[in-house]
């Protein structure tokens, strides 16, 4: 499961793919705590957010083997997602504008990751 890097740091293979189930469970305690702040419920934001859980989860197997696209692929349906939801309802967005910037802010950070784990993936295609 770990490898050694060339430089003695320990990765993960899976960790995009943990980072992306993480960020679609956060996403649904977002949307509970939308629901509980804003009081009212709105078919349009639960459809958009149910499309983002199903995305991010078809993502999440997709890292497997292309990881650095997944997380890019997923930060973008991520902020899409987000604008959308502001849009329909801003009320929503004030609920869980919190647990959105920490999504955000988890995406971004497993960027070089990513990058770095799909470097490796394609170095050791070319070795073998």
């Amino acid at each position: 499961m770990e490898k050694q890097a060339p430089d003695g740091w320990k990765f993960n293979k899976n960790k995009i793919r943990y980072v992306l189930i993480e960020a679609l469970c956060l996403v649904i305690v977002g949307e509970i705590i939308s629901l509980l702040a804003g009081g009212t419920f709105s078919w349009d934001i639960t459809i958009a957010t149910a499309v983002e859980v199903v995305l991010l989860a078809i993502l999440a197997f997709i890292s497997v083997k292309n990881p650095y696209a997944a997380i890019m692929s997923a930060l973008v349906i991520f902020v899409l997602i987000s604008i959308l939801s502001a849009a329909l309802k801003p009320v929503y967005l004030g609920g869980s504008i919190i647990i959105k910037i920490f999504i955000l802010i988890y995406l971004v950070r497993a960027i070089p990751d990513a990058r770095e784990l799909q470097a490796t993936r394609r170095k050791d295609a070319a070795d073998n």
